[in-house]
């Protein structure tokens, strides 16, 4: 069983999600808002937006120096970034509409949940070119938004950072895209559950 920060965080938000309970933790990813007397049985589509990676820091580790002590400069390139997002999409898929049922839309709807997910740093744990083993392959900090699709309202508001994978492994390009697919993956599981709980409960 995956016991890391993210699962905490996504438990959290079934809780609210199902109580429509505003609440403020301080834990490394706090629900921010979340807005209550939501009926959330009215959902069975989610309108999944691009993953937002146009502002992302990628920003090196503490341990990483370059010249003069001061950090080597890290880029996301253009392949890695196609790759974050094309993963996103077809996580989210995978677990909202292969495994969960939900249909995911293109447009909005009155019966759809808009989420929006913002990369706003990432922390690779080593270059690319370093071969060590590390535990996970980084840190991402995130932003996400629940919103009712057709009125815009915001209905869920989370903010915080968390590994990119937990189990040690040499740093390869490999076990970097697993660690991904599989934070991904968790995103849209904890999602999917998450409304299913909220659906029985309401």
């Amino acid at each position: 069983m995956r016991k890391n920060i993210l699962s905490t965080l996504l438990t959290l938000i079934v809780v609210t999600l199902s109580s429509s309970i505003t609440v403020a933790l301080e834990t490394d990813e706090d629900v921010r808002f979340v807005r209550e007397g939501v009926d959330y049985t009215q959902y069975d589509k989610f309108l999944i937006q691009p993953l937002e990676i146009s502002k992302t820091r990628l920003v090196p580790p503490p341990w990483v120096e370059g010249k003069a002590g001061q950090p080597r400069p890290w880029h996301i390139s253009q392949k890695n970034a196609l790759f974050l997002q094309e993963q996103y999409h077809a996580s989210m898929k995978r677990q909202l509409e292969g495994k969960g049922g939900y249909q995911l839309a293109d447009e909005p709807a009155s019966d759809t949940l808009e989420v929006e997910v913002e990369i706003i740093s990432l922390t690779p744990w080593a270059d690319p070119k370093d071969e060590v083993t590390t535990k996970g392959s980084g840190e991402m900090q995130i932003r996400a938004e629940v919103r009712d699709s057709r009125s815009g309202e915001i209905l869920v508001i989370i903010e915080g950072s968390m590994p990119v994978g937990e189990d040690y492994h040499e740093n390869t390009q490999f076990s970097v895209d697993q660690d991904v697919e599989e934070l991904f993956e968790s995103w849209g599981e904890y999602l999917r559950l998450a409304l299913n709980e909220a659906k029985v409960k309401k």
